[in-house]
């Protein structure tokens, strides 16, 4: 719910029992800071908590939360009370809903949500300010920096925006300098040019250029520039490291959840249909057991470097389990070229890559490779075979554990999947 506090577990916190059951708090349970950081991207207002198996290397870890969100405090887990320097402030293990709300009431951070669950109005030291400047004669000037501040806030909450929604940061970084340095000004993203450089830790993105500006104040703009462009990449890598299998480098199961409930809308949409495949290797416990874990990983390397061979640039590879993946084939706009021969349908590009695999030779298998390496699979076709992406992905695993029961090396079909290619 909106109106709980949202509070992300990250490793051995000894908090899931004592917060389980707290009153308006919603658990969220991740295995490393780098996936509690996915998280704050999804919902700024969350609170972190990193414990015992998570604590993240880098110092500035810190700092990266703070330039996804202003309002996500990092918590350390832990008894000796000791305060890490990649968090704002340490809680007890063990500790329960109540306790953690005055630690973050204590930080200032959660105000509206959190004082309200311990009694305190938020809005008592606002009021007692405007009356103080109306009392002094102030209340214009008061006025007018709140609403200056105003518009500070809502550029910095679009800038924020922009960049967990990976949208291009620039043009607004620019327009809100233009407005503080009263001049127009241009960013050049050259290695050597006239201008301000604009650089970030030993990471040149280019240089500021404001026609008639100091260049001590041209400087300061572009030292922040320099930080919303590094936090523009950080963010980008971090996405990457989210959503991706770092083995193979398919979409993981994360990124196959999100991705396949939108793109089965935009097919609703559209009216058009969607293809999922599934399928896992055949026997792949016993290529690891025989030949060891370093050949299991170039199999599963190589699998998803055949299939990104015979897929089309808008269809996605997941791999959402050990030697199981999904082929979302999504082709919004059709054949590229208008006119040219209409493109192979999905099970033509299924068995194809069905072919490779079987004929494809893995060195760490040694003589057994060729033509023992086998996939099964099915294909189920939105909307006929599934309305959902749960009842899509659950009649292509139907499918693909009868390819299995049948004999392996085989890709069955749902009664959708056989009209759009073309075989009911």
């Amino acid at each position: 719910m909106a109106d709980e506090l949202r509070v992300i577990l990250a490793g051995r916190t000894g908090l899931d029992e004592s917060l389980r059951f707290g009153e308006g708090i919603e658990l969220v349970r991740v295995p490393s800071a780098l996936e509690a950081l996915a998280e704050v991207g999804e919902r700024p207002d969350s609170v972190l908590v990193i414990g015992s198996g998570a604590e993240p290397a880098d110092e500035d870890y810190r700092e990266a939360v703070r330039r996804l969100s202003a309002e996500a405090p990092v918590l350390h887990a832990g008894s000796n009370g000791r305060v890490p320097a990649w968090a704002d402030a340490t809680i007890a293990d063990g500790a329960d809903a109540t306790e953690l709300r005055r630690v973050l009431a204590s930080l200032g951070r959660h105000e509206p949500r959190v004082r309200a669950s311990l009694g305190i109005e938020t809005q008592v030291g606002r009021v007692a300010e405007h009356a103080q400047a109306d009392a002094t004669g102030d209340g214009a000037s008061a006025h007018d920096a709140d609403q200056g501040r105003d518009a500070e806030d809502a550029s910095e909450a679009a800038l924020i925006a922009a960049v967990l929604r990976g949208r291009e940061v620039l043009p607004m970084a620019l327009a809100r300098i233009e407005r503080r340095l009263g001049v127009p000004v241009r960013f050049e993203a050259s290695e050597e040019g006239a201008g301000v450089p604009v650089a970030w830790q030993g990471r040149h993105f280019g240089y500021l250029i404001g026609e008639g500006c100091a260049d001590e104040a041209l400087a300061r703009e572009a030292s922040w520039l320099a930080g919303w462009l590094r936090l523009v990449e950080q963010q980008a890598e971090l996405r990457r490291a989210a959503l991706t299998d770092p083995l193979t480098g398919a979409w993981n199961r994360r990124y196959f959840d999100r991705f396949l409930p939108a793109a089965i809308e935009r097919a609703r949409r559209a009216r058009e249909s969607l293809t999922l495949l599934v399928f896992d290797i055949d026997d792949f416990k016993r290529f690891n057991t025989e030949h060891g874990h370093a050949a299991g990983d170039e199999i599963l390397i190589e699998t998803v470097r055949l299939l990104r061979s015979v897929i089309r640039p808008s269809d996605r590879v997941c791999r959402i389990g050990g030697d199981e993946f999904c082929v979302i084939f999504h082709e919004p706009q059709g054949p590229r070229v208008p006119g040219s021969k209409p493109p192979e349908n999905v099970y033509q590009i299924s068995r194809r890559f069905q072919e490779k695999i079987c004929k494809h030779e893995f060195p760490k298998l040694g003589s057994e490779a060729p033509a023992t390496l086998s996939i099964s699979g099915g294909l189920a076709t939105y909307p006929w075979d599934g309305r959902s992406a749960e009842e899509l992905l659950e009649h292509a695993d139907r499918l693909a554990l009868q390819s299995k029961a049948q004999g392996k090396n085989a890709i069955l079909l749902g009664p959708g999947a056989q009209r759009v290619c073309g075989m009911d």
